[in-house]
Parts: C-alpha cells; structure tokens; sequence
C-alpha cells in the first residue's frame, strides 16, 4: 500500500508500516520520533486532541499514553464493528484509514494550544540504596523460608490459578500422551486468574505513591525541590488518577543508578528478583518424594513443567500476555527490561534502556531514606501488615 496524503509521503518509516513491516505503538523502542509527529499531527487535525502532547507549540514525537489514547479512539471510529481492532497500535490497516481521511480533508494548521510555562524538570529522589536494600532482603528471607512457602511464593506470581498441582499435571499427562499442549491456552487460564496486586515494593507502587507528591518530595508552594513538576491532577486524592503518572510531568518519578523512571516501572524489578529466587530454588530442590499425584510432592528439579514455570521466559510471557489483554493495555518493553536486569544481574541490575522520563533531570540531595521500605509477596508478606511508606 503506497501512502497518499501529503502529510504522510516522504516518511520510510511509515512506508514501512504502510508495507505491513513495522508497526507504531506505545512503549516501543523502535518507534520513529519523526513518524510518531507525523501521526501525531494527523489525529489532531482529525479532531483528536492532544493537549499535552502538543503543550509546546508542536507534537513531541513521543508515543505515551495520550498518543495511545488517540488512536484508540480514532480506531473505534474507523472500526466501529470490529473491537479487537481497538488497540492503540498504528499498523498496516490504522494507517491506511488515517491516510485516506487525511488526504480526503482539507489541511489546514493543527490546532496550537498556549505555550506552557517553562518549568525545571527534576526527577523524584534517588532510591538506589533503598531499592537495592529491600530487593536483597527479599532474596535472604525467602532462603529461610519452608520449602511449602517456597512453592506457595513461587506459584502465587507464577501460577496464580485455583489448581497450580493440577495445571501441571495436565500439562505432564499432555507430554506423556504424546501431543504438544497449547501454550496460548494455558497463559489465558493463569492470566484469567492472575492478582497482579500480588507482589510490591511499597514505596514503587502507585497506591502508595502519594509521598512523591507531598514535602519534602514536592511542596506546591514552592514548585519543587524534587519530582517536578508535580501531576497534572494534583488535587486529586485517587492515588491511581491517570495525572499522576502523566508523561509531560515529573510526578512519582524515582532516581536509580543516575537515570529518572516512573517509580511503577522500577517495581518491576521486584518481579525479577522474586522470579529469580523461584528459578534458583526449582534448580535445587531435591525433596525427598511422597506418594502424592501431586507434582510438587516431587523434586522440582526433576520437573521440567515447574522449572519451565518458575523461569525468566515464563515470567517475560505472561508480562506481555497481561499488558497486551489488561484493562489498560501498554508496552510491555519496560516492564520486560526491569525483570531481565534483576533476574540476571540481582539487587545491583538496571535496564541498559534510557530511563522513561529522560527529560526530568537526577539531581542529588534527597534519597529515599524519608520513607519505609517495605514488600508484599503474598499470600505470607501480606499487604496488610507490611510497612507502608
């Protein structure tokens, strides 16, 4: 498909897109800043707005949640009867439809909100040691824990079904019986019941987020020192307000290892570190058998459907699975990262990536050390009881 509209000619990598050979989408690396302003500036002068993204005078390039946001609803338009075309991601078929409505209207100059004030963008406090603290506690109780809590953990994060015993015993009597079990399936039976509530880091978890917009994080009266500026819906007491997060801003952001992150993304490393202690206890255990059609009544390390399940590839999998068919689906790139760095390099890992949100500069002189560090790793690290900051 060759594009037409004048707004989209020239571009290689739309003509890439346009070719069914690449694909813009939220969170994804490969995305074209360049490409990612020509789309943008099509959806505004389709009648989508895009107040932040345009907050400057002219759209950033940067395909965020607003952008994501937009296409969606430009979707639902040009897809009216199809809803599994709903999902943010400009393809072969999204472009083709916005090429042609481009070029059937008349251009004209994209509507150009107010200049912002200039604000100083400082990243949120440096909580390096702190995450690297609580991440190595993590590893060190778990050692001490009985081999059922063990199992418990591990199963809770990684096989979040009613019957762990009996999803794996399916699997196994599929592989004795000689047929090949379908992977799709058995992710939607974990995704189905998966609580992604299940573990945290309490300060890196958006329900607890509140001290990155209060002193002496941010105080509204001076505009500062850190996290700022501070969420476009600042007044807003629901913790999880989408403002809260909002990409233009600085608001719950977290420094580690000198690069400024969404604090939320960083607790993904969590998630590496408690994979990890799973991988390395299935590798291990060599627990004397029961007569028990219950496969963890077995050594787990001569399980191959457990050591499978209790891995970094399982866990990357369902990452993907959950935020491509969540109630708010977004690029599982970083979240992916996280849980490889951690999994890979321990407490001290961070992603190689550039942190997502570059332009809020690390300064230093405040840590995290104002607040209590804590985790949850239910259903025996209760979020009940734990620490909260």
């Amino acid at each position: 498909m060759a594009l037409q509209s004048s707004l989209f000619t020239g571009n290689a990598f739309l003509d890439r897109v346009a070719q069914g050979g690449a694909l813009l989408f939220w969170g994804s690396m490969a995305n074209d800043a360049t490409a990612v302003q020509l789309l943008q500036q099509a959806l505004v002068l389709l009648g989508f707005s895009m107040p932040v993204t345009f907050r400057s005078g002219g759209p950033d390039g940067h395909f965020g949640q607003e952008t994501h946001n937009a296409v969606i609803a430009f979707q639902k338009v040009a897809f009216s009867a199809q809803p599994m075309e709903w999902d943010g991601r400009v393809g072969k078929r999204t472009l083709g439809l916005l090429d042609a409505e481009v070029l059937r209207r008349k251009p004209g100059p994209a509507p150009v909100p107010p200049p912002a004030p200039l604000n100083n963008f400082v990243c949120g406090p440096d909580v390096t040691a702190e995450v690297q603290a609580t991440w190595s506690r993590i590893e060190t109780e778990f050692k001490v824990r009985p081999r059922g809590d063990k199992i418990k953990l591990c199963n809770k994060i990684l096989l979040p079904v009613n019957d762990p015993a009996g999803l794996v015993k399916e699997l196994l009597d599929t592989l004795k019986s000689g047929q090949v079990p379908n992977i799709q399936q058995m992710i939607a039976k974990v995704r189905e019941h998966a609580d992604v509530d299940g573990w945290d880091v309490l300060p890196l978890y958006q329900g607890a987020s509140q001290w990155l917009r209060t002193p002496p994080v941010f105080d509204p009266k001076t505009n500062g020192p850190f996290a700022t500026p501070s969420s476009s819906d600042f007044a807003n007491a629901d913790q999880f307000a989408a403002g809260h997060e909002d990409e233009a801003t600085c608001s719950n952001t977290v420094q580690v290892a000198g690069k400024c992150w969404l604090n939320g993304s960083v607790n993904y490393g969590t998630y590496g570190i408690m994979v990890k202690s799973c991988s390395e206890f299935a590798a291990s255990d060599l627990f004397l058998p029961k007569l028990s059609n219950n496969p963890f009544d077995q050594p787990l390390k001569l399980n191959p459907i457990i050591r499978a399940m209790y891995s970094l590839t399982w866990a990357t999998t369902l990452i993907k699975a959950y935020k491509k068919f969540g109630n708010n689906p977004e690029g599982a790139v970083i979240p992916v990262a996280w849980t490889e760095a951690t999994f890979n390099g321990g407490p001290r890992g961070t992603p190689s990536i550039p942190g997502n949100r570059p332009k809020c500069q690390c300064k230093p002189g405040l840590t995290g050390s104002i607040v209590n560090w804590d985790y949850v790793w239910e259903p025996l690290k209760m979020r009940t009881t734990a620490n909260g900051p």
